[in-house]
């Protein structure tokens, strides 16, 4: 008779080892509080790439396309970006490649597996809340455009797609956003296009927390105050476009992996709380009833989800940003929808600055598709689903 398989055993006849797990419950560092930083420690890897003199009407688009196709792909950081603030620069496809372990704070050796069941004890398990802490400055102020001087145009937001309906400078941003009800704030990774120099739209799926908040202000006839965050860093930015709780904000989760709080401020004009060093910030209000044909925006999966339709404009009251800023986009998500390309935070103003594009998820395998529908999975570092609608 024959002998009956061990199953404990694996086809090569040696017992399965437990490292991956205990690999995955190793404590989380993370090594950034910034998105400076962040590309610091991405350079350290050398997983960046620096690239002059691409256009943003085409080039950029198609090099970010290409990029997010391969998981060991670098992050591309595009300067001297013909037609826009000197200095300024765009940064795409962050998360991918042993980035995105460093970007969560686990060693680069991990594998895909590994970093998922990490993030997921580590983060969602648990789920660990620090309020964030207000300051009165920040280098967020270094720059500040009002009333005339108020032209968005001036920052290096590509056209990601020939069939875009304009100029994103947000996917790999988030907005901001308060309950008028019960006071608190959401932050969603809700896509932002480009109207004019000050004015801009942006979509928010149906169901999501931002588009609840914006029902009620409708509701009320009243101006919702919005804050748009290009060049946050990058644990915020996934945590914007991950599902957490109603009622919770994304700040005090980020707060909780962090083990401090984030540092905010609050913003003259909406009094909205912003992140004290995110690279550029435009506020302003959107108002009931005004509204402006938006989209369409290509999808990670190559192609237009939503349709063209009349969606909110957001009136520019203000544009604050650093020195030399620097925006990013990923690989191309939005909470409200997602692209194919990754998303970008336009950073504006004096030299050197970023127009930056953070990356949505990595061409791994995916776990849930995120588009501009209400499907979400559980947040994991290796599926679209960590930048999906929310």
């Amino acid at each position: 008779m024959p002998a009956q398989a061990d199953p404990t055993r694996t086809a090569a006849g040696a017992a399965p080892s437990a490292e991956p797990a205990a690999r995955s419950n190793l404590e989380p560092r993370l090594s950034y509080d910034d998105l400076r930083q962040w590309l610091e420690q991405a350079r350290k890897l050398g997983e960046v790439k620096d690239v002059s003199g691409l256009s943003w009407q085409e080039d950029i688009g198609m090099v970010a396309g290409v990029a997010m196709h391969d998981d060991g792909a670098p992050c591309f950081v595009f300067d001297k970006v013909p037609g826009t603030i000197e200095g300024s620069r765009v940064l795409v496809n962050f998360f991918g490649g042993k980035r995105k372990n460093m970007t969560f704070g686990f060693p680069t050796e991990l594998s895909k597996l590994e970093l998922s069941e990490g993030f997921r004890t580590s983060f969602l398990g648990t789920m660990p809340r620090i309020t964030p802490r207000y300051v009165s400055d920040g280098p967020i102020f270094e720059n500040v455009m009002t009333g005339e001087e108020i032209d968005v145009t001036v920052f290096p937001a590509p056209k990601w797609h020939a069939g875009d309906g304009g100029r994103y400078i947000g996917t790999g941003s988030f907005n901001i956003t308060r309950d008028p009800d019960e006071g608190w704030i959401n932050c969603g990774t809700y896509r932002v296009m480009i109207h004019d120099a000050k004015t801009a739209g942006f979509y928010i799926s149906p169901g999501k927390h931002g588009r609840q908040m914006r029902d009620k202000y409708q509701a009320r006839q009243e101006p919702m105050p919005v804050a748009v965050v290009c060049g946050g860093d990058p644990m915020t930015f996934l945590m914007a476009s991950s599902e957490v709780p109603y009622g919770v904000s994304e700040y005090e989760i980020v707060g909780g992996v962090r083990g401090k709080p984030v540092e905010v401020i609050k913003a003259p004009v909406t009094g909205l709380p912003i992140p004290a060093h995110a690279e550029i910030v435009i506020e302003g209000f959107v108002t009931p009833g005004n509204e402006r044909v938006e989209g369409p925006f290509g999808e990670w999966t190559g192609y237009y989800a939503s349709d063209v339709r009349p969606e909110p404009v957001l009136d520019i009251k203000a544009v604050y940003h650093r020195n030399d800023p620097r925006p990013g986009r990923t690989r191309s998500a939005t909470r409200g929808c997602c692209s194919p390309s990754p998303s970008i935070s336009a950073i504006p103003g004096t030299p050197s600055r970023w127009a930056m594009s953070l990356p949505c998820a990595t061409s791994a395998p995916i776990a849930a598709a995120t588009s501009s529908s209400s499907m979400t999975t559980s947040t994991c570092p290796t599926s679209r689903s960590s930048c999906g609608p929310c």
